[in-house]
């Protein structure tokens, strides 16, 4: 691995040069001291910014940007900016998101239309402080339109108290190479699993008794992994029977059941959930390919998925969501463009597009470290877009991720009416959200100063079922906070 080192005059500034960097030059090591292979130096001369950039018999470049310090403060983003250009020069090439490297830009255009600014003057903004392509940034202010009649306005959203919940169930049959979340595999016999559920239906109940006085509606309900249909049928109907029993879901615009991997489902199970009104399943493929699926440790069967999204279909639920994922193994653009053709024969009313990303914590990265390869060019994204609106899917949300494959974006595609709403309130942070269980970090928001305070919980199912009494009683104190609050 090539190590670049960073000789900064103003340290505070590594994480940023890192962040885009790695976008432009992805998988050099950065650094501050020691030897390295190349060269990156930034110092101020007066009122100009200096950047220069060597690799050991390789291209060198300096360039001097200029900034008037009485009218403009050198915030870190105005070095960035600088940065972007001086490497947009070096490489020879400029990136789509231009110097953004955050994970929620639809949420800046909707804090810029809060603010009253207009579509043109966030267009400007996109294009010339970030400098974001115009495909970009038409993009993000489509779905932000898309957003705003399913987000609540401010003045619904406190009349009414909305909040979301999201229940993490972070066990799994197995884990594929490329998964990051802190998950846990189911034991042979299932004891660690209904060890983990009984704590579970407890913290439920703890959590609705937090919440009987404060008139709190329940807008959106989530259940996510992990895989939660490694739950049994009956432990799926304990589950939703609790949480029917503990908060009033009368009013909920959706209510959604993972269901990732094709083999933990069955009829049983679904008309369970169908019983206990989940209008959305996610039935996540990630790729049609098996050779693909079995490098990456997901197992495959020949006809399973298939069979089980026409048992999905058959049992009436009203969105079905599927995911795929664009950089696997060694997959090439036409392999993935055949799961796609074959995601879409299967009719679901929902697809996610991601990204492969490397992160901590996958056997990936592990057995690899953090390589990240160039993405299938701007070409395949068009035509992936494309293909999609062709078929009547329109974008509704995006996020972005670290260490992903051609510095790109994650989108979720959806037929007019089967947007995922929880999804959409996670990315805009507008709404409180409770999580509850191990890895289900709650979401406090505060409408007075537009800022989300976290919840924070342990990650793993063996240290949540240790210190089970510790974690609820934290988490129902923070929660307490937020029923008091909403009386």
């Amino acid at each position: 691995m090539r190590v670049l080192r960073f000789d900064l005059e103003r340290p505070e500034l590594e994480y940023y040069f890192h962040e885009l960097y790695q976008a432009f030059d992805p998988g050099v090591k950065n650094v501050l001291t020691g030897k390295a292979d190349g060269v990156l130096v930034e110092k101020t001369e007066g009122t100009q910014v200096v950047l220069t950039l060597t690799w050991e018999g390789g291209k060198a470049l300096t360039r001097t940007y200029q900034f008037n310090n009485s009218v403009e403060p050198l915030e870190n983003s105005l070095y960035k900016g600088f940065l972007y250009d001086f490497l947009s020069e070096y490489f020879e090439k400029r990136l789509q998101w231009g110097t953004l490297t955050g994970i929620k830009p639809v949420k800046m255009v909707q804090k810029y239309y809060k603010q009253g600014r207009t579509t043109t003057q966030i267009r400007n903004r996109f294009r010339d402080y970030y400098r974001v392509s115009n495909d970009r940034t038409d993009l993000l202010l489509q779905i932000s339109k898309t957003q705003a009649s399913l987000i609540p306005s401010e003045q619904v959203s406190e009349a009414n108290r909305l909040i979301s919940i999201y229940v993490g169930i972070p066990l799994c049959p197995s884990k594929c190479d490329y998964c990051s979340f802190v998950s846990t595999i189911v034991d042979k016999k299932g004891e660690n699993l209904q060890r983990y559920l009984d704590h579970l239906l407890i913290e439920i109940k703890k959590t609705g008794e937090v919440l009987k006085a404060s008139n709190l509606q329940i807008d959106t309900l989530y259940i996510g992994g992990g895989t939660p249909t490694v739950l049994s049928a009956d432990q799926l109907e304990q589950l939703m029977s609790v949480l029917e029993g503990s908060f009033n879901l009368s009013q909920l615009r959706e209510y959604t059941l993972e269901a990732g991997r094709a083999e933990t489902i069955n009829q049983e199970k679904l008309e369970v959930a169908k019983n206990h009104k989940v209008d959305r399943i996610c039935l996540n493929p990630q790729s049609m390919n098996p050779q693909t699926l079995l490098s990456v440790g997901r197992p495959w069967e020949a006809g399973l998925l298939e069979q089980q999204v026409a048992l999905i279909k058959s049992i009436g639920f009203k969105t079905l969501n599927m995911d795929l994922i664009a950089g696997l193994g060694n997959e090439t653009p036409a392999d993935f463009l055949r799961s796609l053709e074959a995601v879409l024969a299967l009719d679901p009313q929902n697809i996610t597009i991601h990204n492969l990303s490397i992160k901590k914590g996958s056997r990936l990265k592990d057995q690899n470290g953090i390589v990240v390869n160039e993405g299938y060019g701007e070409d395949f994204y068009q035509s992936v877009k494309k293909r999609l609106a062709a078929e009547g899917f329109d974008p509704y949300y995006l996020y972005r991720l670290k260490y992903t494959r051609g510095n790109s974006e994650n989108v979720g595609y959806a037929k007019r009416g089967h947007e995922g709403i929880y999804n959409i309130l996670m990315m805009a942070e507008c709404q409180s959200t409770l999580g509850i269980g191990a890895g289900a970090t709650g979401n406090l928001y505060d409408p007075v100063t537009d800022n989300i305070s976290k919840v924070f919980t342990v990650k793993d199912v063996k240290t949540y079922n240790e210190r089970f009494e510790e974690i609820v009683e934290k988490k129902c104190g923070a929660y307490r906070i937020l029923s008091m609050n909403k009386k």
